[in-house]
């Protein structure tokens, strides 16, 4: 994504959350579901370990485009999304510093994937920052 891009997008993002600041919540999970069901859709049937790593890290790297690279990794009880180089981040500083609550719509993307694709129950464990804005890994357990 070039500079005029992400530009827009960061302060497009920003105007779209403030603009539903009382129900980020509800918009994020609504997001998060509207994706997992292109990813289902275009995945046609469940997938399982490294076959649904692969077809997720594609959806996200190659579909939604909102970042540079997406590696998910795990299987058994555990699972991550190691995300650099995200877009949504940029849009995310911007409300945090104006003390706004940020919008990640991939957490709630992951969650609702690995139930409609993977057949799996998960639940968000934590998401670890490295500093770096635009790099994360969101981890999930997996039941």
């Amino acid at each position: 994504m070039g500079e005029v891009e992400r530009e827009f997008f960061k302060r497009y993002h920003r105007a779209v959350v403030k603009a539903n600041a009382k129900e980020v919540e509800k918009v994020k999970a609504r997001i998060g579901s509207e994706w997992a069901e292109e990813f289902r859709a275009r995945t046609g049937s469940k997938l399982e370990g490294e076959e649904f790593n692969r077809a997720l890290e594609d959806y996200l790297v190659n579909e939604l485009r909102f970042c540079e690279k997406a590696r998910v990794k795990g299987g058994g009880e555990e699972l991550s999304i190691e995300v650099k180089g995200c877009h949504i981040c940029h849009g995310n500083e911007l409300l945090k510093a104006e003390g706004q609550p940020a919008l990640c719509p991939i957490v709630p993307t992951g969650l609702f994937s690995i139930s409609r694709v993977g057949g799996r129950k998960a639940n968000l464990r934590e998401v670890r920052k490295n500093g770096v804005v635009g790099e994360c890994e969101i981890c999930y357990t997996v039941e």
